[in-house]
């Protein structure tokens, strides 16, 4: 069996799983139709001239079976201005009943589960040309008329089997956990080039920078000179618009490798990863089998955030602690951030080591810069931390001098007990960390190894992607010279 045949049958597996049965489809469309009309006669009743519509992925035809997520936007009469939005949440609050949650990106919106559905309600304005967009959700219901009208129906597997793909890859999302490609876009990517294969044999030859022009009306070098992001793909509705804005460099690259090892080797762990059974024994070896130090800041949490505020801080929580250690003279290997986005979130930094000399050899300013060098005298000139020098090496000052913190765990455990805000945290995680975090290091974390967190913690250890298995496979295979590759050409 060649490569191709077995691509064929692996495609039609994976299509399988992924689109959604008659019954299915016919649920979703009967809930999405009798939302907007019994919201649409709320909205009305309390006199406000709007409609409720779905879109998204539920109005495109292009969401991944088992999925339960819809987007209603309630579409406002564009003589209307934002001061309207309360009255417009009040209504939808009435219409939800108990249970919702209000959240917020550019404007309130409010979060729900109707009748098994996760529901996203969100407000926006009835485009006007001669007005132009008054939020940034007004372009939605555009996307939806975009897609609609120029992805033919048979290729809506083709966006599936690219979202199923960007999800087994870790890529898929453009909310702040993730930084990925949006529903949106992996639209926009086979309306471009065609199909599944022909996006990911585009994608295994972009540059940094990468311009993908859906209209085939810009200019890649203009366009480069006003976005700067690693990819840039205009929004057909609006030209001042990257849609990929939000793909970040971490997310973009993963995808070009994970594109390039399928290519060469398809395999079903691009689209599902093995999920492994991990013990807290399993993972305790591993810890004794380094030659580094594991710290964990765990933090206990009543009231989460909305995960994307929720994992903007923890983001920023993690780069502060981060900086902090390596100020502290503490080499950072690496660092990340996990949560259950209900109870608990832990931060994960991993340091060549966690005890370091008391002394140290700190590096000076150039004795040409004047005024630098006599602040740097002052500083270590008669102190008391000062061991030796300063002294004058090559063309620079250099001092040996008495470390304030030689053990990592005691330096983030001084730094924390504030809750962080003295070091950057923000003000709202802070205040959560101050009333109970705690600071571990290696098997200190032994009571928090179960579940996710431990599925987590084993792939941070491994340090790669499942895919990369079949990458490493394809090393004892022959390597085609040069061009696309045949396999899926």
């Amino acid at each position: 069996m060649d490569g191709r045949v077995a691509w064929d049958g692996l495609r039609s597996q994976i299509l399988k799983r992924i689109t959604p049965e008659e019954a299915e489809i016919r649920d979703i469309e009967e809930f999405c139709e009798r939302t907007e009309r019994q919201l649409t006669a709320h909205l009305q009743q309390a006199g406000l001239k709007a409609v409720a519509e779905v879109h998204g992925s539920a109005a495109r035809g292009t969401w991944l079976s088992g999925e339960r997520d819809i987007d209603v936007f309630i579409v406002l009469d564009p003589g209307l201005g934002r001061e309207v939005l309360p009255r417009v949440l009040d209504v939808v609050k009435s219409f939800v009943g108990e249970g919702w949650v209000e959240a917020y990106a550019e404007h309130p919106y409010i979060q729900a589960v109707l009748e098994g559905f996760d529901v996203e309600f969100v407000p926006c304005f009835r485009f006007d040309p001669r007005r132009g967009l008054i939020s940034a959700t007004d372009r939605t219901p555009l996307h939806t008329k975009f897609v609609n009208e120029n992805l033919a129906p048979a290729r809506r597997v083709e966006v599936r089997l690219l979202k199923r793909f960007m999800r087994g890859v870790c890529v898929y999302g453009a909310e702040v956990k993730v930084d990925g490609f949006s529903g949106y876009l992996c639209e926009l990517l086979v309306i471009h080039f065609g199909s599944f294969e022909d996006v990911l044999s585009a994608a295994s030859v972009w540059r940094r920078r990468e311009v993908v022009d859906v209209t085939g009306d810009a200019y890649p070098e203009g366009l480069r000179k006003r976005f700067k992001a690693p990819l840039v793909v205009v929004d057909p509705v609006d030209s001042e618009r990257n849609v990929a804005s939000a793909v970040s460099d971490t997310a973009m690259w993963t995808f070009v490798a994970a594109a390039r090892s399928f290519l060469k080797r398809p395999a079903g762990k691009f689209f599902y990863p093995e999920q492994l059974e991990v013990d807290a024994s399993m993972l305790l070896k591993a810890f004794d089998k380094r030659d580094s130090n594991l710290l964990f800041v765990v933090v206990e949490d009543d009231a989460v955030d909305v995960p994307d505020v929720l994992w903007g801080q923890l983001y920023k929580a993690e780069r502060v602690i981060a900086s902090l250690l390596v100020k502290g003279e503490f080499r950072v290997i690496r660092s990340a951030a996990w949560s259950d986005e209900a109870s608990k979130h832990i931060l994960v930094f991993e340091v060549e080591s966690a005890a370091i000399p008391g002394v140290g050899r700190l590096k000076g300013p150039p004795v040409e810069m004047g005024d630098s060098s006599e602040r740097f005298l002052e500083a270590h000139l008669d102190v008391e931390s000062t061991v030796s020098g300063p002294w004058i090496e090559g063309r620079r000052w250099w001092v040996e001098t008495r470390r304030r913190q030689m053990d990592a765990r005691l330096l983030l455990v001084s730094a924390l007990s504030d809750g962080g805000r003295s070091i950057g945290i923000s003000r709202r995680l802070s205040l959560k960390m101050a009333r109970g975090c705690e600071v571990l290091m290696d098997g200190g974390i032994s009571v928090h190894l179960y579940g996710g967190f431990a599925r987590f913690l084993n792939g941070f250890l491994r340090g790669r992607p499942g895919w990369l298995e079949c990458h490493r496979l394809t090393r004892r295979a022959p390597q085609d010279p040069g061009g696309p590759s045949p396999l899926l050409s």
